[in-house]
């Protein structure tokens, strides 16, 4: 999968997932991300969202998700194409992939500690993610993010810290989205590296404002402004005259 298609699928889970029934305002909100496969850049994104549907606008792309179709486009308008992934052909994938993993770690199970610890952490570049619960806390420590006011807590695997999340609960209209993010966040889970994640967000209330994670190399998103908005459901469709192109990941399901 292209770098731009990866990253943007890790920051629909971080926007979407970390951020039901039907309401009649959505929300929209800009984010700042830097760091991970963006190295020193940082880009700005543009999310849309309305009941089951949710568009992310970046610099690489656009992606868009459909719950109600189970699918996920990602479109080029500089090259007017666009390519898409249903929910069952990504959990496919993702089913693969740990599959091809867990030969990788039964084939470096009986290597010296030292040589394995090497081995895993490769592993874990990957997209072999770790095993065990990831166990959620709060600091206690509170700051202001674009004008709101945001507590911080932290998601830990053993030792190890997974994300910190600054939080708010002040965004209205956000508890909407949860039932249906929640879901699509499980589903991606395994295909994004973000494993048990999911299950620990759910013990946090509130919309996140600052996401900082170690994802491919150290990622941080800020969200920078967000506020209620209605977005017509045109919106969240491929434009006409777009010419369809093979989903990355669908290409590389018989690899």
């Amino acid at each position: 999968m292209k770098t731009y298609g990866r990253t943007h699928l890790i920051g629909l889970c971080l926007a979407l997932l970390l951020a039901g029934s039907a309401f009649s305002q959505g929300l929209y909100w800009e984010s700042t991300t830097s760091g991970g496969p963006l190295k020193d850049k940082e880009n700005l994104s543009q999310t849309f969202a309305m009941p089951k549907m949710f568009k992310i606008v970046n610099p690489g792309g656009v992606m868009i998700l459909r719950m109600d179709q189970e699918k996920i486009y990602n479109v080029d308008p500089a090259k007017k194409t666009y390519s898409e992934m249903t929910f069952a052909e990504m959990e496919a994938y993702a089913k693969k992939a740990g599959d091809k993993m867990a030969q990788f770690r039964e084939k470096i199970k009986n290597l010296p500690p030292d040589q394995r610890k090497q081995m895993e952490a490769m592993g874990g570049m990957m997209g072999g993610g770790a095993d065990g619960p990831v166990d959620v806390s709060a600091t206690g420590e509170k700051k202001t993010i674009a004008g709101f006011a945001c507590t911080r807590y932290i998601m830990k695997r053993g030792d190890k810290e997974m994300m910190s999340l600054w939080v708010t609960k002040d965004v209205t209209g956000f508890d909407n989205l949860r039932k249906d993010l929640m879901e699509f966040g499980k589903r991606t889970a395994a295909l994004t590296n973000m494993s048990g994640l999911g299950e620990a967000y759910q013990k946090i209330d509130g919309f996140p404002m600052q996401t900082d994670m170690d994802m491919m190399g150290k990622m941080s998103m800020v969200v920078t402004k967000v506020e209620k908005r209605s977005t017509p459901a045109a919106e969240f469709s491929v434009p006409a005259g777009y010419t369809k192109t093979e989903s990355p990941l669908v290409g590389r399901q018989g690899q």
